[in-house]
């Protein structure tokens, strides 16, 4: 993919380059819709007014890949206190086709837990996301969050 010399270095450049080792920071996708599959099947219909930020940066643990975590914008966990949707997945990315980057979780988190159940497509409009797909593989769940 070719880009001008006056565009600023970000971290989608890094995702649609193929980049596992990214130069740019972070992005943020705003979605304020999602429709859940099971097995391929609509369960949920459209969730209009469910606000979510979708965060890809940078590993926070250094080397290869980058960190997604998602929040629920619209107010804090009642038990977790805070307003993380899905807790820091280390992903790395498997495949560039076109406008859609796909990153696969790797690695454990600090309890041993397995970051490989997770993946994430994102489907870019030139330098935007335009929507992306989490998909927890274990379960043959997906979210697909639209802006």
């Amino acid at each position: 993919m070719k880009y001008s010399m006056t565009y600023r270095h970000s971290i989608c450049k890094d995702l649609l380059d193929s980049n596992n080792f990214p130069i740019g920071e972070k992005v943020k996708f705003d979605s304020t819709d999602h429709i859940r599959y099971a097995n391929g099947i609509d369960i949920s219909g459209h969730n209009y007014g469910c606000n979510r930020q979708i965060e890809i940066q940078k590993n926070i643990e250094g080397g290869e890949g980058y960190t997604v975590t998602i929040y629920n914008l619209d107010g804090v966990h009642p038990f977790w206190g805070n307003n993380v949707q899905m807790a820091p997945k280390q992903m790395r990315i498997i495949n560039v086709n076109d406008n859609v980057v796909s990153l696969r979780g790797f690695g454990n988190d600090r309890l041993g837990n397995s970051f490989s159940d997770y993946a994430i497509d994102l489907y870019f409009n030139g330098f935007e996301i335009e929507k992306a797909i989490l998909k927890m593989l274990d379960r043959n769940i997906e979210l697909e969050y639209l802006k």
